[in-house]
């Protein structure tokens, strides 16, 4: 009963001071602006402290939240610049091997032969076996046996496999490759294979021909299938065999095999 009658009480009492509040916050007529000011005088401090304590709060939660906000543009713009740089190296690759085709096209012989541009997309020159693969293949008209060249009809080697949309070169260093060659500056003839990738050799020269240091080695018309006078190198050192039927020379090819990107496939001459 003590319970009820106090509760009652304290009821009573809260709703009188929420009452006198509310008529003290409408202050109807005005007729409570000094009792309004003389509790604002006393409460200022402590809404000033809470006020102080909201704004920084408003301030640290906005602070986290542009952190946040950085973080991720600044993994936005990371990305859009590895982005952009692959997108420049790729196009400075393009460039640099359409500036490379405009220059070999430019020196290739092509009122003599009819020619097909390709791509090295794979190579292995550094076993016995050594080849190199290009980006044409039976779609693009390419046959077993072509000869294929680069700038100013520097003989490459001869295509060995051909695929539907890819082929397979046997290159002038690869032990497996016999074309017959001759030399410019005084008509001497023999054979020109590889050395396992670490060179070229002018085999099977009889003893009466002449070769000298620095003779221009081309294909000669025996090769079959493969065009006369495409240059193959020149002579670097002679081997003469006492004794023996034939001589043999070493020859430098003008051009890295391992640096290759475009070559072109002579279908046939004009």
């Amino acid at each position: 009963m003590l319970k009820k009658i106090k509760g009652r009480k304290i009821f009573k009492t809260a709703l009188v001071v929420f009452l006198f509040v509310f008529i003290i916050a409408i202050n109807p007529y005005n007729i409570f602006n000094k009792t309004r000011a003389v509790i604002f005088t006393f409460t200022y401090p402590v809404q000033k402290s809470f006020s102080t304590m909201a704004n920084k709060t408003y301030a640290f939660v906005e602070t986290i939240g542009s952190i946040g906000d950085f973080k991720r543009e600044n993994e936005y713009l990371m990305k859009e610049n590895l982005r952009l740089r692959s997108e420049i190296a790729k196009l400075k690759d393009v460039a640099r091997e359409n500036e490379e085709l405009r220059k070999q096209l430019e020196i290739l012989p092509k009122e003599k032969f009819d020619m097909v541009a390709s791509s090295v997309t794979a190579r292995d020159l550094y076993r016995g076996n050594n080849w190199i693969v290009i980006d044409k293949g039976e779609k693009d008209g390419i046959k077993k046996d072509m000869a294929v060249v680069v700038a100013d009809g520097v003989f490459v080697g001869k295509i060995e496999e051909v695929f539907y949309a890819h082929s397979r070169i046997i290159p002038i260093t690869s032990p497996n490759i016999n074309v017959n060659a001759t030399t410019v500056e005084t008509g001497a003839i023999g054979v020109v294979n590889g050395k396992y990738g670490l060179g070229i050799l002018l085999d099977m020269v009889l003893q009466t021909d002449y070769l000298k240091v620095g003779d221009q080695i081309v294909t000669s018309e025996i090769s079959q299938h493969i065009p006369r006078g495409l240059l193959i190198g020149k002579i670097e050192e002679i081997y003469p065999s006492e004794g023996y039927l034939f001589q043999r020379a070493t020859v430098i090819s003008p051009i890295d095999l391992s640096k290759l990107r475009m070559v072109f496939v002579i279908k046939n001459e004009k």
